[in-house]
Order: structure tokens, then C-alpha cells, then sequence
């Protein structure tokens, strides 16, 4: 059996008027693929930032159970914030921080968006890696390898965010999503905005990589063959309409 990285269970999140997911359960495994999937206001995002802890509604959490047995096997984080509205979301939220780039890390839709313009990628690298537990000795070599690793020029650590195209930024921002070795990557729709050849390329690239590392990969998508072609499990959601009492 793959190693388990991350438990979520029963997840329930409101805001004052509506369900925003209820009943919620995502694993994801070591060199495997969870994905979730679903329409548009049916609760992917925030499903995937609740998994991190990053739970920024109010009052937020009524349910549900959170663990990552790969740091603590069972510590469950949501457990002392239950009910507890905006001042408990903040404390998961800081609870939570030291893992969000170590443990885990995340690419948002648009990869341009988690690439800092004034900092060129090799430096954006170099701070990732520096969230190891051990960082490598030789950096540069390291940058390279990984660069190389997403099909980029060694010469492009030297590059800033805006002088790359819309796949080079992909390619990129997946360098420094590996670069800290996390166990779980969590991508949020990251063929948004590309054509359907560099879609195909950059979301195999994506699983390749993670397999390569062993680590999850927890995959949000509205393309349904890409999941079905590439997905281990599969978490569908649909949205909320009614109110919360």
C-alpha cells in the first residue's frame, strides 16, 4: 500500500448563509494523483485550501477531520477548531504555516501569478529549497538539475518571471513547487490559459514529476479526460445552494 500523506475527512465549511462543501473526503498517497473535479462554484479551491489549513471563511469549519501522517500521524488539526468561527480559523491558519511550503506546496491557476516579478527563478528556487530539512550542499547544480528536470534551459535561473512565455512559466513555477522536496503538491487548475497541446504537456509533466519525487500530487481540474486518464482517485463535488443553519 502507497504511503498515506494526506486524510481528509467529512469536511463541512459555511459561511453565515450557505454550504459552501459538506461531507468532503480527499486521501492522497505517495506517487499517486487525487484529483477533484466539478463545476465552477462547487468548492475545488477551497476544498484544496482547507487541506492545507488555509480555511479563510467565516465562521469556516462545522466538520470535519484533518491529518498528514508523513509529519504527524495522528494529529488531527481541525480538532480544536471546530465551531470556532474567525478567531479559530486564524489560529489553524498560523498552526499550520510552518507546513505550507515544506510539506506541501502550491501552484495556483495562472503560474505567472506565484512567480515574484522582481526575483529571477534560480533566486525564487534557491528560497524554496532553503525550506528543506537538509538543502543541498551545491545549490546551482541543484537548480540545474531540477530545471533540466521540467525541460528548461540551465540558463533560465537567471531569467525573471516576465521575460519567460505562458509554458515556461508553468515549467517554472513546478520547478519551485519541487524545489523545498514537499510530500504533496497541490495544483489548482494549472493548464488554465494554455492551448490543448501545452495543457496535455505540462499536466503530464506535472504527475511525472511528482511520481518521480514520490511525493502526492492533489490535482484540481475541470477537464474531465485529463482525471480520467491520469487520476488514481477521483473526488467530484457539486455545489451547495442551500442555507446553513
Amino acid at each position: 500500500m502507497p504511503e498515506r500523506l494526506l486524510e481528509l475527512r467529512n469536511l463541512s465549511v459555511r459561511t453565515h448563509r450557505r454550504v459552501l462543501v459538506e461531507g468532503i473526503d480527499v486521501d492522497v498517497n505517495a506517487g499517486e494523483v487525487t484529483a477533484l473535479v466539478g463545476p465552477s462554484g462547487a468548492g475545488k479551491s477551497l476544498t484544496a485550501r482547507c487541506s492545507m489549513g488555509l480555511v479563510n471563511v467565516s465562521p469556516g469549519l462545522f466538520g470535519g477531520q484533518l491529518r498528514f501522517p508523513g509529519a504527524s500521524e495522528s494529529k488531527d488539526w481541525y480538532a480544536p477548531h471546530i465551531n470556532g468561527g474567525a478567531s479559530a480559523m486564524q489560529r489553524l491558519m498560523r498552526e499550520t504555516a510552518s507546513l505550507r511550503g515544506s510539506y506541501f506546496t502550491y501552484s495556483p491557476q495562472v503560474a505567472a501569478s506565484a512567480l515574484n516579478p522582481g526575483r529571477t527563478v534560480g533566486r525564487q528556487m534557491l528560497l524554496a529549497m532553503n525550506r528543506r530539512t537538509s538543502p543541498p550542499q551545491d545549490m546551482g547544480a541543484e537548480i540545474a538539475a531540477l530545471l533540466d528536470e521540467v525541460g528548461l534551459a540551465p540558463r533560465t535561473a537567471a531569467a525573471l518571471p516576465g521575460e519567460l512565455s505562458g509554458g515556461q512559466c508553468q515549467r517554472a513555477a513546478l520547478a519551485i513547487a519541487i524545489a523545498p522536496m514537499p510530500r504533496v503538491v497541490v495544483a489548482d487548475e494549472p493548464e488554465t490559459g494554455l492551448d490543448p497541446v501545452l495543457r496535455r504537456g505540462i499536466i503530464e509533466l506535472l504527475v511525472s514529476v511528482c511520481q518521480n519525487h514520490g511525493c502526492g500530487l492533489l490535482l484540481i481540474s475541470h477537464h474531465e479526460d485529463t482525471v480520467e486518464r491520469l487520476a488514481n482517485t477521483i473526488v467530484r463535488l457539486t455545489p451547495h445552494e442551500e442555507a446553513a443553519v
